[in-house]
């Protein structure tokens, strides 16, 4: 039987079974790169302290300033040691931040153009552990770039790209591994010592395989660029700045989000709202107004008096096609109630404000009066949008069977055109048409990877099969 942790070491030692062999054996059962992390990981243990003494004292309390301004590109806050980026900056602060003669520093002339890092292990030669050398020296000849995840073991680790030269690595990382997934980029330092690399430096936050375009499109600049007349050590330092502002642009909406700007399906700003018109005789309106305008009108839906006397009729007005979306049929541009002395236009932009107003003045002329526009606020939408429908709750609707079916018809017919639409992301062009470029592939990869994290969570059933048949027609078949 296995003895317990606390009892006598079977082997005669004197010690508690958990002082001697069981240490042992543990060390037996773990892989080689488990061994290598434990050693490297408790030998660094202190280096972030010792770094941070040290750069306090030889480089003085302004060169945290400096380095952050040229870190975030010379426009941005000043420095905030609780700010989310700071675990992200001080590994670079201590292992690729040169002081810049050319610019004004507090930094005495002696250090300019050295790392703290280098300086660091320049004055504490042949005293630091061998090991924590070797790890000091590997961060400073190690940039900071995109790294793509490609595989995650949780709890254990990564396998990693880089995205800007294609350089593989397995990196032993506990925590990050727990809540990072295949697909994602994250922007960092990964340092290679003793066979496996470790995580340095990582940014808080992940990037979306959408994202990877921009990078690519980064790597294409800097393979199009001549060859510069000082190389600073390779295309990651020669490019440094490019990647960190390209690092900061990506992260901005997390940085600094704004509310999303949504638009209608003509690509016009979203604004809700009815626009209101007083009028002396319905039925003249109702007249008018039906096929003034748009192309056509859907049938009014009327309701009337005992007497026949019009109370209330509404009805759609739309337009053949539309402009931004090329499959569909029609678009509806408002929805019109007509009351005894009343004009309600509903609609969902100022532009579409500003044409039915022209629309309803030109057909009823001085029998319309315009009594102005009311914007309908977020909380009425939601009251509205929360109401039931023939007594079925909005949330019920959505799980019948007939309408998750023209959900899922809609769903397919939208990733049918998709290879054919032309895309912003892409400058413009259609995938079908970017997939056949240089790096073109790994572009529509790219979003599609996207998608198919989007359909997982809205669609999952029918969005594995829609998304494998657009792969398929795209050329991008998974092995």
């Amino acid at each position: 039987m296995k003895p317990g942790r606390n009892d006598p070491c079977p082997c005669g030692s004197g010690k508690k079974y958990k002082n001697c062999c069981l240490e042992v054996e543990r060390r037996r059962s773990e892989s080689p790169d488990t061994l290598a992390w434990t050693r490297v990981r408790r030998a660094i243990k202190d280096m972030p302290a010792l770094l941070g003494r040290f750069v306090a004292e030889v480089y003085g309390p302004a060169a945290v300033e400096e380095a952050w301004d040229e870190f975030m590109v010379w426009d941005g806050p000043e420095f905030d040691p609780d700010s989310p980026l700071t675990s992200l900056f001080m590994p670079w602060f201590y292992h690729c931040w040169e002081p810049d003669p050319s610019e004004e520093t507090s930094v005495a002339e002696p250090l300019h153009g050295r790392t703290p890092t280098s300086v660091f292990l320049e004055r504490h030669a042949g005293r630091l552990d061998p090991l924590l050398e070797r790890y000091l020296g590997a961060c400073v000849a190690t940039p900071f770039s995109f790294h793509e995840i490609l595989r995650c073991d949780p709890g254990r680790g990564l396998r990693t790209r880089e995205v800007l030269t294609g350089e593989e690595h397995e990196v032993l990382e506990r925590s990050a591994s727990e809540s990072m997934t295949a697909g994602d980029v994250l922007f960092g330092q990964l340092v290679p010592i003793e066979g496996i690399a470790l995580v340095e430096a990582c940014g808080p936050y992940a990037l979306s395989p959408a994202e990877k375009i921009a990078i690519i499109e980064l790597r294409e600049q800097m393979e199009r660029a001549p060859p510069m007349a000082h190389d600073f050590g390779g295309p990651l330092r020669n490019w440094s700045i490019e990647i960190r502002e390209l690092h900061l642009r990506l992260i901005d909406r997390f940085l600094d989000p704004q509310p999303p700007v949504l638009h209608n399906t003509d690509g016009e700003p979203l604004k809700l709202q009815r626009v209101l018109f007083d009028v002396d005789d319905a039925e003249r309106a109702l007249a008018a107004l039906k096929h003034a305008g748009a192309d056509e009108a859907t049938d009014a839906q009327v309701e009337r008096a005992a007497d026949g006397r019009l109370e209330r009729a509404a009805f759609s007005w739309t337009k053949a096609g539309n402009s931004m979306h090329s499959t569909w049929e029609n678009t509806v541009l408002a929805h019109v109630e007509v009351t005894a002395a009343r004009v309600v236009v509903h609609v969902n932009s100022d532009e579409r404000a500003r044409a039915f107003r022209d629309v309803v003045e030109r057909a009823l002329g001085p029998a319309a009066r315009y009594r102005g526009s009311e914007v309908v606020e977020r909380d009425e939408l939601d009251a509205e949008l929360e109401g039931v429908e023939d007594g079925v709750a909005s949330e019920d609707l959505a799980a019948l069977p007939e309408v998750r079916e023209r959900l899922n018809r809609m769903f397919e017919q939208h990733y049918a055109d998709w290879p054919t639409q032309e895309l912003p992301v892409l400058g413009g062009r259609r995938p079908i048409d970017v997939v056949q470029e240089p790096n073109g592939r790994e572009k529509v990869e790219a979003l599609i990877a996207d998608m198919e994290r989007h359909a997982t969570r809205t669609n999952p059933t029918v969005g594995a099969a829609v998304l494998a048949r657009l792969r398929e027609r795209l050329g991008l078949t998974r092995a």
